[in-house]
């Protein structure tokens, strides 16, 4: 199983986590141990089978092709596990629900402030970018 795949802008590599992987391409078959997918990917990847323990999806875009222990949806409606509780100077994201990552920690339910950095990025790549570092790390990354 690969370690972390992100199908997502390139705009958005240089703010991934360490070791999470950013293809060319959707190749059928691989098994992840974490995906994740940007609003643009999930709807280019809705008619292709994905197997992951964790997908980290925009949310209302989760396809039954795509198999995962763990579906975490990210969004800025309150039924997203991940969503920003306020915008401006200093994004919060809300972790809505108890999340699993990778190494099994449990990330709890909490408000997290977004590294600043970040605001050039739309609020969906940030949601992004910060569930990508909470399910790859555990921890979002220094300011």
């Amino acid at each position: 199983m690969a370690a972390c795949v992100c199908f997502c802008g390139a705009d958005l590599i240089p703010a991934l986590p360490n070791g999470v992987l950013r293809p060319g391409r959707y190749s059928p078959g691989n098994h992840w141990h974490l995906c994740v997918l940007s609003v643009t990917e999930a709807r280019h990847l809705a008619r292709y089978p994905l197997f992951c323990r964790t997908l980290l999806v925009p949310e209302g875009t989760y396809q039954p092709l795509w198999q995962a222990e763990q579906v975490v949806s990210y969004g800025l409606s309150g039924r997203s596990s991940l969503t920003l509780s306020s915008m401006g100077q200093r994004d919060m994201l809300c972790v809505q629900r108890a999340l699993t990552d990778r190494q099994g920690q449990t990330v709890e339910e909490q408000e997290l402030s977004l590294p600043a950095a970040w605001n050039v990025f739309s609020p969906s790549d940030r949601l992004l970018l910060a569930g990508t570092w909470l399910l790859w790390n555990g921890v979002l990354p220094p300011d």
